[in-house]
């Protein structure tokens, strides 16, 4: 069965959201239905995501955004960026099953730094929190998607399966450059290429159910009067890099 998916993406930053539309541009068992864009500069981000699929591509400012997924006739939604767009769509109705990229439940060591709030939560506590307490979604966090980063020979053979994301990639990397990343640990992750492969191939991971909440700064913690939430705990990483690089040459064998 193919999965009407509809995606929710801040494309145009991190390159791991480029990967993720191209994946779902070429995984057999998708139907790319819709892009939707978040976190602001909309004109950029729709522009990004136009060149990587050939799907309806809304920008998330748009009145009529929910009147545009429900059009679409979604079996799931995934969300890659800060929830602002999910948490409205909520609030104009039911929505398919959600799954998303977000939140940390342990201090990650990431860009040279360790992080405790993880950036999609960051960004919109709000949202985030609306989204885990009603929702009920798959939560894929930082500290399992960061130990997906790859190294700089399979970097070379994703960019050789897709050249569009070479420019982007460079972006990014000079980018982690220029904010004293140390050399050793400037990468790009498949961060929401792990989430997307979470919700179409769900024997890459395990799941477990966590009580947590969102903190009023996008921190995701553990809390017996949180909400019960689907969280990813473990990934089995070498075939997550697998089935990106087939998907973006097309063999998902």
């Amino acid at each position: 069965m193919v999965l009407r998916l509809w995606v929710d993406t801040d494309v145009g930053d991190d390159p791991d959201d480029a990967i993720a539309l191209l994946c779902a541009g070429g995984h057999p068992g998708i139907d790319l239905v819709g892009v939707s864009t978040v976190d602001g500069d909309h004109d950029r981000r729709v522009r990004a995501a136009r060149a990587l699929v050939d799907a309806p591509v809304h920008a998330g400012d748009e009145p009529a955004l929910a009147d545009a997924v429900r059009a679409a006739k979604p079996d799931a939604v995934l969300a890659i960026g800060p929830l602002t767009n999910v948490a409205a769509l909520l609030a104009a109705g039911p929505i398919p099953p959600v799954t998303l990229m977000g939140g940390a439940l342990a201090p990650v060591r990431h860009w040279g730094m360790t992080i405790e709030t993880e950036h999609n939560f960051g960004r919109d506590p709000a949202a985030a929190a609306t989204v885990l307490e009603t929702a009920d979604p798959l939560v894929v966090p930082l500290d399992v998607t960061v130990s997906t980063c790859l190294d700089r020979d399979t970097l070379g053979r994703l960019i050789a399966a897709a050249p569009a994301l070479r420019e982007p990639t460079a972006g990014w990397l000079a980018l982690q450059r220029d904010v004293g990343v140390p050399v050793e640990e400037r990468s790009v992750c498949l961060h929401d290429p792990l989430a997307l492969l979470a919700l179409v191939e769900p024997a890459l991971v395990r799941v477990e159910v966590r009580t947590v909440r969102v903190e009023r700064d996008g921190r995701l913690i553990d809390d017996p009067r949180g909400t019960p939430c689907r969280i990813v705990s473990e990934a089995n990483v070498p075939r997550v890099v697998e089935l990106v690089l087939g998907s973006l040459t097309h063999d998902m064998r």
